[in-house]
């Protein structure tokens, strides 16, 4: 079994920079889809988003969580409306810690309450109005409002003036919003910006303009305004001098181009505290036709009048002032006071910038190999930005087994060079938006599971389990300096087909990639398990885990089941795991499941070729009847027995040893349940599942080519119930090919007469 247990090793790699330390990490709350993200002076984290309020009828709602600086408990969870017409699009806190959220709202029955009556209740779904909500430090609603009158809106963007007006902006949908005398505007408001601010208590309109806004707002100490956003059309006004002055219509192409959209273009306005001059205006996008969608997602300010913009790409080219890779999602640009020269323009970032007290800039974004205007889905690896360069390759997404990662950079102000930075590791997560509480970074976004880093003692669902969940995760990088030589996690993968680990079982199998986690040369377990390797040991919960393998880069181990004397063991919801490299620990904490099965699988591609057909599912390990690897050079006969191979089982009761044959395993075999002929523990940890194939094609096959000898069945597990993994990662633009997300991965088998 040494063959299954260390077959995917993988080569030592050397760092080259001390990466940031991964302070707090969780999946904090499901069913919630992060919208915006922000902090008060006492380290508590907000984060603003959509949630689920209906479990059966899956209607949302918006939401806002605030959890304490260790993300250990929640300090309150509002919902400001029960309706799911409602969207939440940002928000502000102030330094008593009351936070503002804003958003639009289709519900003529929204909850308005205190303020002002700046806004009639919408009409009817395509009829949206812009709201503005004031919550207490404990979550209580102190005032609703609706605002832009009877003119359809969706506010996109709010920010606090330290006076404490309140400053919203967003883009009207129909003629009239209301503008006030003094202030910029525009003939006509529909589908265009609009900037208003409301007195402390959202009794008034102090002023609204129309014409200029944005989704990102940032005052300066001269009160002026600062606004950075994205929308569709090329009459955005620009001022003189400006970097550019001539939007050029970008466009997103599908389907071979039969179906194509404008896409949006990029603008940085600043104005004065009264929105009443233009001071500069200009576009931030590519001028020669290749624009595509250029959208910002976040805006920042120096002390120096430096606007620092960032945002994602779609199908588009931007003005970099460095080579740009082949692969790149987002941008962080640099515009000098006068908004007329681009200082630096990098292709990180998408996910928000802050500065720090000193002028350090933190950018958010991701790595992705999601292409959501490609036919079919590449399967090649991403590779991360330069600074993530010691992160093994096993961690990069690639369409299969990870969707995208997330990150957090730490970059210098003057030369746009990236310092340092956070990866934050899973299936597929997202970046929503950063934020700066004390001295750390927390990111958010949405994850359709809870295989992100869990980090000891934080908040997180009871009972998850394998499989999918979809909801939101909440991370915070510490980018003071680590310990040098101490270990470094990027990801957790499963032993068995290096998939990405959420909830583990006793005695299943899990490869740790990194930096630091062992020697520098491989070193193997003589007997197949050991609990200290080369300097290397590794606990569950003070329970040694049994090492196969260990690396610079890679361990290979067994969860050890949970010791006996826990008597909540069979139903602890979590499990802290301590890796310890030469007396330097590092700490990780995973949900707890009672069995995880999983197929030992190569997951490099999500088809598997043949001569004369191509079978859209994976390549399991599997082994004929004469001993052999299946593939299509070495079919399977009709009726013969083929073997898989699984771990993960856990155990039926705590402190024994995995069961010697499993039970209540069932075989898929294309449209047929077959019945499992044996499956026997063959080594400490891994089953040899032997499962009958039919002894004809039909009526099992679920296609099948009359031209060829050679033809695939697949193949899926559920055990007790249960589906066996791994997998089908969900994609942001839902399903994987014909492949259903959240559902086991389609294992090839190649039969023949």
């Amino acid at each position: 079994m040494t063959t299954l247990r260390v077959s995917f090793l993988a080569a030592a790699l050397v760092q080259t920079c001390f990466p940031a330390n991964l302070a707090v990490s969780t999946y904090f709350k499901d069913g919630f889809t992060p919208a915006a993200i922000a902090s008060d002076t006492q380290g508590n984290v907000l984060v603003a988003g959509s949630a689920v309020i209906d479990s059966v009828a899956k209607t949302t709602g918006v939401a806002v969580a605030k959890l304490n600086p260790q993300a250990s408990q929640y300090l309150y969870l509002t919902y400001l409306d029960s309706a799911a017409s409602d969207q939440v699009s940002a928000i502000a806190v102030d330094a008593a810690g009351h936070a503002y959220v804003t958003g639009w709202t289709t519900n003529p029955n929204f909850p308005a309450a205190g303020g002002g009556m700046l806004g009639s209740p919408s009409t009817g779904v395509l009829d949206s109005r812009s709201f503005v909500t004031k919550l207490s430090p404990d979550g209580a609603v102190l005032f609703s409002v609706l605002i832009g009158g009877s003119v359809g809106s969706q506010a996109l963007g709010i920010a606090l003036t330290p006076q404490g007006q309140i400053l919203v902006s967003g883009l009207a949908t129909a003629s009239g919003f209301p503008a006030t005398p003094g202030a910029y505007s525009l003939p006509d408001s529909n589908g265009n910006w609009f900037l208003m601010e409301l007195d402390a208590a959202a009794n008034t309109v102090i002023f609204s303009a129309t014409g200029i806004g944005g989704s990102s707002i940032v005052l300066d100490a001269m009160g002026n305004i600062y606004l950075a956003g994205s929308s569709t059309g090329t009459d955005y006004p620009t001022t003189p001098g400006a970097y550019q002055t001539t939007f050029v219509q970008g466009h997103i192409c599908y389907s071979l181009c039969q179906i194509g959209f404008n896409g949006v273009l990029q603008h940085v306005t600043k104005v004065d505290s009264a929105a009443s001059k233009l001071i500069y205006s200009t576009g931030v996008n590519d001028t020669t036709g290749g624009a595509g969608s250029t959208t910002n997602t976040g805006l920042a300010v120096d002390a120096a009048g430096n606007a620092y913009i960032t945002g994602t790409l779609l199908e588009a080219a931007y003005p970099f002032t460095v080579k740009a890779p082949n692969n790149y999602y987002g941008y962080l640009t640099k515009l000098d006071p006068t908004g007329s020269s681009v200082l630096f323009s990098i292709p990180v970032g998408g996910a928000g910038v802050q500065l720090d007290s000193s002028g350090a800039v933190y950018v958010g974004g991701l790595v992705s190999s999601y292409d959501p205007v490609g036919l079919i889905p590449s399967v090649e690896l991403v590779p991360p930005p330069p600074v993530f360069s010691w992160v093994p390759k096993q961690c990069w997404p690639d369409n299969v087994v990870a969707v995208s990662e997330a990150y957090v950079l730490k970059v210098d102000p003057a030369a746009g060079n990236v310092q340092d930075g956070q990866w934050i590791d899973g299936s597929a997560p997202g970046a929503t938006g950063i934020t700066l509480a004390g001295d750390k970074v927390w990111i958010t976004g949405a994850t359709p599971g809870s295989d992100v880093p869990f980090t000891p003692g934080v908040l997180s669902p009871p009972g998850l389990g394998p499989g999918f969940l979809a909801g939101a995760y909440l991370s915070a990088a510490d980018f003071s300096p680590s310990a040098t030589g101490a270990p470094v996690i990027a990801c957790v993968l499963d032993g068995g087909n290096l998939t990405h680990v959420g909830a583990v079982a006793g005695f299943q199998l899990i490869s740790l990639f990194g930096v630091n986690l062992g020697p520098a040369t491989g070193v193997a377990a003589s007997d197949g398990t050991a609990t200290s390797l080369a300097g290397v040991s590794i606990k569950f919960d003070g329970n040694p885990a049994q090492l196969l393998y260990v690396s610079s880069s890679q361990i290979n181990l067994a969860v050890p089941d949970p010791l006996p004397t826990r008597a909540v063991a069979p139903l602890q919801s979590a499990t802290v795991m301590q890796v310890t490299v030469k007396g330097l620990s590092i700490q990780r904490q995973f949900p707890f499941t009672v069995s995880n099965l999983n197929l030992f699988a190569d997951l490099t591609s999500n088809e598997v070729p043949c001569p004369s057909n191509i079978a859209n599912g994976f390549q399991p390990v599997v082994r004929d009847q004469d001993g052999k690897l299946n593939s299509c050079s070495n079919p399977a006969p009709y009726g013969s027995t083929v073997s898989f191979f699984a771990h993960g089982v856990g155990a039926d009761q705590l402190g024994f040893p995995p069961v010697s044959q499993l039970s209540n395993l069932v075989a898929y075999v294309g449209n047929c349940a077959v019945a499992v002929q044996n499956a026997r523990l063959i080594g400490d940890f891994v089953y040899q599942v032997e499962v009958p194939l039919p002894s004809s094609l039909l009526p099992c096959a679920q296609s099948y080519s009359q031209t060829s000898a050679e033809n695939p069945f697949p193949i899926t597990f559920s055990y007790n119930g249960a589906p066996v993994g791994p997998f089908v990662v969900p994609n942001p633009g839902g399903v994987i090919i014909n492949f259903e997300p959240g559902q086991p991965m389609p294992m090839i088998v190649w039969v023949t007469q």
